[in-house]
């Protein structure tokens, strides 16, 4: 790797020498111009201002550009926060990226005098998909199609939420095995006050059609990086559609969950709630309604592209005697592909796996889009 692989972006190195939040760096301009104005370079100074901002995530990001990560609203009330970046850009000898954001601000509550701290990051990764199938079907099925995801507007392959998301690019960046590279992004972060209290408090990336904004921007940047750009770059012009539903509580478990007919749990302690449902995309997730905790996570992909991250793990027998296309069954993901209204549909089920409880999946997704059963139905009054 060689050493611009391994060192921090430009604006990181700037940061180590610049006081980090707005009021300091416009101390530190105010007195440089003045300095200046004595010794004939002041009107240099005033002919360049305002300083160039800085720029993240091999250059698609540019500070104060909208998202609240990027401007001074990040810091709070801390007058010296910092916003720092690091990156390794892909290459086309190296198709693999990676660029984080990091935000730090330490400063005293207003309200009660506690020390607080807040701790963010933005991640991006660039790279092909794993060729291991259960890795594959984690980093995809757990991260990137849970219910809170929604398609990404304008066709592009991949979905979003207000925290991340995940794109597929075009077929040009394909490893010479076949497998599509992806772009993911994932805002994370805490926020603690006083000794004792912690919670989760992910950096704000305003939204999730702003972040289908981010994510392709920097999709394109590492395209170009990496040679395999389209033509004409990757853009979202249009609002998003596909919105989620609420988490909704399962007070019984007789109760239908992610709207299936059929398809119960053996847990009242749950909620689930519905993403996308079109024609290339189908998502529901079910979480344990105190802690949270993964029950459930249910997708069915229909979109040539989405669907080709799932190519050649699916095997080459049916997941179990009697039902139609390909798959696998495993502990804790499982996979199915079939032919469906015309074309190939990828059906998956993930942290809990069971054939009876899939079977009823994969066969409402299969009758909402009008192609016959996956499975074998059961005879009426057999038990399963």
């Amino acid at each position: 790797m060689s050493e611009t692989d391994e060192a921090p972006s430009a604006p990181g190195r700037l940061r180590r020498v610049l006081p980090t939040s707005r009021r300091g760096r416009l101390s530190l301009i105010s007195a440089l111009v003045l300095a200046l104005a004595g010794t004939g370079l002041g009107t240099w100074a005033a002919d360049t201002w305002p300083w160039p901002k800085d720029r993240y995530c091999w250059g698609a990001w540019e500070e104060d550009s909208g998202p609240e990560f990027l401007g001074d609203e990040a810091f709070g009330d801390d007058d010296d926060g910092s916003r720092t970046g690091k990156e390794t850009a892909p290459t086309r000898e190296r198709p693999n990226g990676s660029c984080e954001v990091a935000i730090a601000s330490d400063y005293k509550s207003s309200y009660d005098g506690d020390k607080v701290s807040i701790r963010q990051q933005v991640s991006v990764k660039y790279g092909p998909v794993p060729k291991a199938a259960e890795a594959r079907l984690a980093m995809i099925q757990d991260g990137f199609l849970g219910g809170d995801m929604v398609p990404i507007p304008d066709g592009l392959p991949g979905t979003v939420n207000g925290r991340g998301g995940l794109l597929v690019l075009p077929k040009s960046c394909d490893t010479k095995d076949g497998r599509p590279t992806v772009v993911t992004m994932n805002a994370s972060g805490t926020y603690s006050s006083g000794p004792s209290y912690t919670q989760s408090d992910s950096a704000d990336l305003g939204g999730a059609r702003q972040a289908a904004v981010l994510l392709v921007a920097a999709a394109n940047r590492g395209m170009a990086a990496a040679g395999c750009a389209p033509d004409e770059p990757l853009k979202v012009s249009s609002p998003l559609y596909d919105l989620p539903g609420e988490p909704d509580r399962i007070f019984s478990t007789s109760e239908d969950v992610c709207g299936i007919r059929g398809l119960h749990l053996d847990s009242e302690d749950i909620e689930d709630q519905t993403g996308a449902v079109t024609r290339d995309l189908q998502t529901c997730s079910v979480h344990g309604d105190r802690d949270g905790v993964p029950y459930l996570q249910l997708a069915m992909v229909a979109q040539p592209r989405l669907a080709a991250v799932f190519d050649g793990i699916a095997g080459e027998r049916p997941a179990a005697r009697g039902w139609r296309g390909t798959g696998t069954i495993g502990e804790n993901h499982a996979i199915v592909r079939a032919d469906c209204a015309g074309r190939p549909a990828t059906f998956l089920m993930g942290v809990y796996t069971d054939p009876d409880r899939l079977a009823a999946f994969v066969n409402a997704a299969a009758a909402r889009l009008g192609c016959a059963p996956i499975a074998p139905i059961a005879p009426k009054g057999a038990a399963r």
